[in-house]
């Protein structure tokens, strides 16, 4: 055991629940606690969501200004805004993957699912070499459904191949990365990083391009940052923890103390997780 996987695993010494961690420096270090575990993916599904619409989108030369509606057969409540708002609504494409993945409208994502297909969806996933990923169905207004599966490792794929720009080609990348910058639930690898950094201009970041999810005792995060050293992927899952009325969100302070963990290092030895000649 690594140095520092035993300082992560410290973290959740007294935790009653199960975690996954992966965290990849992208310099030939990789960190994985239980990272093959299936997880009910809650709103991360929504990333392969937006890869597969990407993919359609370049297949098919669609624009990205095309109109979608939003009926009420797509209505569910939840997070996101459409829900409160008439259905006849036109948004754009573009407009509908942003609401989707900066503020997880859950009526976008619907939308989204019935304009690419369910099947295409799935298709792209395993396309990828993502195999303990699925989306089973669209999102609706029940509890103690699982919409789509993940792995913190399938999660931490999807990232890298984004970051690296080798999904499809680099303007797909970059179209995915535009949108997803602009994300407004900073939860447990954003919050994890100093405010000083993370809510201000800086020399230091450039980027934090996560997506999360929240469902009764699930709580995921995950993505990429981008710094002046370079960039890093972590992922933190966790679930099945005890919170009898499930609103307690205290569940956010160990991934946020990952998340810190993590980033002081990658800084601290600029762009590496290990220190020279430590062994994972």
């Amino acid at each position: 055991m690594s140095e520092l996987e035993k300082i992560i695993r410290d973290v959740f010494v007294n935790f009653n629940g199960n975690y996954s961690i992966y965290a990849n420096d992208l310099n030939g270090n990789v960190l994985e606690i239980n990272s093959n575990d299936i997880y009910n993916a809650a709103s991360c599904i929504k990333i392969y969501i937006l890869v597969a619409l990407f993919k359609k989108i370049s297949e098919e030369n669609i624009s990205l200004n095309e109109e979608l509606k939003y009926d009420s057969s797509n209505y569910v409540n939840g997070s996101g805004v459409i829900q409160y708002l008439t259905p006849g609504l036109k948004l754009s494409i573009k407009d509908m993957a942003t609401l989707m993945m900066i503020i997880s409208d859950n009526v976008a994502t619907n939308i989204l699912i019935d304009y690419i297909g369910l099947n295409y969806i799935n298709n792209t996933i395993q396309e990828l070499g993502l195999k303990n990923t699925k989306l089973y169905s669209k999102f609706e207004s029940c509890e103690d459904k699982v919409f789509g599966e993940t792995t913190a490792k399938d999660y931490g794929r999807i990232y890298h191949l984004i970051e690296s720009k080798k999904l499809y080609n680099e303007t797909v990348c970059n179209q995915i990365i535009s949108i997803m910058k602009n994300q407004k639930y900073i939860e447990m690898v954003g919050s994890g990083i100093p405010r000083v950094y993370s809510k201000t201009k800086n020399d230091l970041i450039k980027n934090i391009i996560t997506k999360s999810g929240k469902y009764q005792s699930v709580r995921n995060d995950g993505g990429f940052v981008s710094t002046k050293y370079g960039d890093y992927i972590l992922v933190i899952f966790i679930k099945d923890f005890i919170d009898d009325d499930l609103i307690n969100d205290d569940i956010y302070e160990y991934g946020k103390k990952v998340s810190n963990i993590i980033f002081d290092r990658y800084i601290a030895l600029e762009g590496s997780f290990i220190k020279q000649r430590e062994v994972f």
